[in-house]
């Protein structure tokens, strides 16, 4: 009998572990994808969670600098990055997740401004451009040593230094920085003062990412994307999209998305 015991505590441990097993996500905020000031830290990591929890993994969000989220996670600090662009860079210390977003990077300008762009970036360089530290634009925009850049703490920041006149062009996702326009709490800004110009320079799909220092990556990854396949399935996904007041089009096309990828 104590014999029978002893067996059934010893492999109910695995379960209990495996049930409470939570997953430290690392990233910066990146508004209207995931923030810490948006509602359940934005509907990109409400969908990161509720795929998780599928499999029975909890998950936790610090938001931060990128740069320090990189840092973590090549320390094994932290599970995952949410939120990263593939480069061949990355791609030798990490592994990617099925893409989870798109996002598009380009231009803003003064609306009062005559910017003549065509849509590459050799067009650029006659003029003063902000973009945030560190942030990626476009393999051509980072090569081009032409570009008269001015680096700033933030996107918010550097869309202020455009309307104000002290820059020519702001560098940056066109997403967030429409975020930043509209809701503008870090500093003041005038949405009817700025506009985003089209082609884009880039498109970049956005991924969850586990350092491949770690044994388990590949297993954890596994159940990230099975975890995925099920909310869509079950109707999680459409409720998170609903939620978050995407339209029944744009969570069918989101839908559709993931299915493809």
């Amino acid at each position: 009998m104590i014999k029978l015991l002893i067996f059934i505590v010893v492999i109910a441990i695995p379960t209990k572990v495996f049930s409470e097993q939570t997953w430290q996500i690392v990233t910066e905020n990146y508004p209207p994808y995931f923030s810490e000031n948006l509602p359940d830290n934005g509907w990109l990591y409400e969908i990161t969670q509720s795929a998780l929890k599928t499999q029975g993994i909890n998950s936790e969000a610090e938001f931060t600098t990128w740069d320090r989220a990189l840092k973590l996670l090549e320390k094994k600090r932290k599970t995952a990055i949410l939120g990263a662009f593939y480069s061949l860079k990355r791609n030798e210390v990490f592994y990617y997740s099925r893409p989870l977003a798109v996002a598009h990077s380009g231009i803003f300008k003064r609306k009062e401004s005559a910017i003549n762009f065509d849509g590459t970036v050799q067009s650029l360089t006659p003029y003063s451009i902000g973009t945030e530290n560190n942030a990626f634009v476009s393999q051509e925009f980072t090569r081009n040593t032409e570009l008269a850049i001015t680096s700033t703490k933030s996107l918010p920041t550097s869309l202020y230094l455009l309307q104000q006149g002290r820059i020519d062009l702001v560098a940056g996702t066109k997403e967030v920085g429409k975020y930043w326009l509209e809701h503008n709490n870090e500093v003041d800004l005038d949405k009817n003062k700025i506009e985003y110009l089209l082609p884009d320079l880039a498109s970049h799909k956005l991924y969850l990412v586990v350092s491949k220092s770690n044994y388990r990556a590949k297993e954890y990854l596994q159940k990230f994307n099975r975890g995925i396949d099920i909310i869509i399935e079950n109707g999680s996904l459409a409720e998170i999209m609903k939620k978050h007041n995407f339209s029944n089009q744009k969570t069918a096309e989101y839908i559709n998305f993931l299915k493809e990828n």
